[in-house]
């Protein structure tokens, strides 16, 4: 059988080869990936926006349902949460700014600290040196401690300009919270008119597209922000408990870094480690908070979230990773925060979409058997 000028990709029907399609999907793939990295300015706070309305639309439903008028209870979910934020933002800034005031305090003890760790690697060359056969070999003079204090305090004080970074989204305020506003006085026309937009032949299939990312998307990020609320409290209680200095930064920190799959847990225990390390001269403090923090997490991350999140994204842990990579490259810190429901919107269109549906199974977690 010979292929028809009318068909010569040799496709069925006037349906295009796949070698056609997936490259052009892919180029326009990396297209519109470049053109969210170029509009960052601008898609970051859109983007916030949306994931504050989700969080606070069952809100401003309650108070509707209490016969308060719709659009005052938008204004009043939206100035109690700015008055929070702002609240939040004074307290947390207030501490950074005495920490890193508070850095040279900590020299004495960075020094200590040095100088114990020069002392074990001097100690365990010699012993090697001793061992080996054949003459001793000159040994490197140990690197003098005394600049390492200053060098330590710039690295922190380096690494905290990085972290206020992640906080610098808040000089967008006024602006996510003017999208915010404008989200949520359209909320209950929005579902309507995303789904009418696409024509009445497509109205069923949009339809079906908007309740899965309503019901999974919406869904996970007020369960996840619930749980990592209740984490960022409890590691704040007990960073007071073990008189960690500045644990209104460490704890609130740790909650906000847990939205970031994988990494965000680990990076979040780094600070809180560092000052116990810094403000103790034993190790046994700083191991014992480690121990503590990691049974919380540890409790969280593999009991309490897998129960009450499920399966609502349904996004595989490679793909999850890199997604994580990739929206970190086009949006910072805000993008891997979005990173995980921003990748279950483009899974649940690519279910929805035939041509695209191989896609969302690679995105997707494993298949169950019948």
């Amino acid at each position: 059988m010979t292929m028809t000028a009318e068909n010569p990709t040799g496709g069925r029907g006037d349906r295009p080869s796949p070698l056609i399609v997936y490259p052009l999907i892919f180029l326009s793939f990396v297209v519109f990936m470049l053109v969210l990295r170029e509009l960052k300015s601008i898609l970051i706070p859109f983007a916030l926006a949306v994931f504050l309305a989700y969080i606070l639309y069952p809100l401003v439903a309650g108070l509707n349902r209490l016969r308060i008028p719709y659009f005052l209870a938008v204004i009043l979910v939206v100035v109690f949460c700015l008055g929070l934020v702002l609240a939040f933002g004074l307290l947390v800034g207030g501490e950074i700014g005495s920490f890193i005031n508070a850095i040279p305090q900590y020299q004495q003890t960075l020094r200590v600290h040095i100088a114990r760790l020069l002392d074990a690697y001097a100690g365990l060359v010699d012993r090697l040196a001793a061992a080996l056969p054949g003459d001793p070999a000159v040994v490197p003079s140990t690197p003098s401690p005394g600049n390492a204090p200053a060098i330590l305090s710039g690295i922190i004080q380096n690494l905290f300009s990085s972290l206020l970074t992640v906080f610098s989204v808040l000089s967008d305020t006024v602006m996510v919270f003017f999208i915010l506003v404008f989200l949520l006085a359209g909320a209950r026309d929005f579902k309507k008119i995303i789904i009418t937009a696409w024509g009445p032949e497509n109205e069923e299939r949009a339809a079906g597209i908007v309740e899965a990312i309503n019901r999974n998307i919406g869904g996970y990020i007020i369960v996840r922000t619930l749980i990592n609320l209740a984490l960022a409290i409890l590691a704040t209680g007990v960073l007071l408990i073990f008189r960690i200095d500045y644990a209104y930064i460490w704890g609130p920190l740790i909650g906000l870094l847990n939205f970031i799959p994988y990494i965000g847990a680990f990076v979040g225990l780094l600070g809180p480690l560092g000052v116990a390390l810094f403000s103790y001269e034993s190790y046994w403090t700083a191991l014992a908070l480690l121990a503590v923090l990691l049974v919380i997490q540890n409790l969280e991350g593999n009991i309490i979230s897998p129960y009450l999140i499920g399966r609502k994204t349904r996004l595989n842990p490679l793909t999850v990773l890199m997604t994580l990579i990739l929206w970190g490259f086009i949006w910072g810190p805000v993008g891997m925060i979005l990173a995980t429901p921003l990748t279950s919107c483009v899974k649940i269109l690519c279910d929805q979409i035939e041509p695209l549906r191989p896609v969302g199974r690679l995105l997707g977690g494993a298949v169950k058997k019948q």
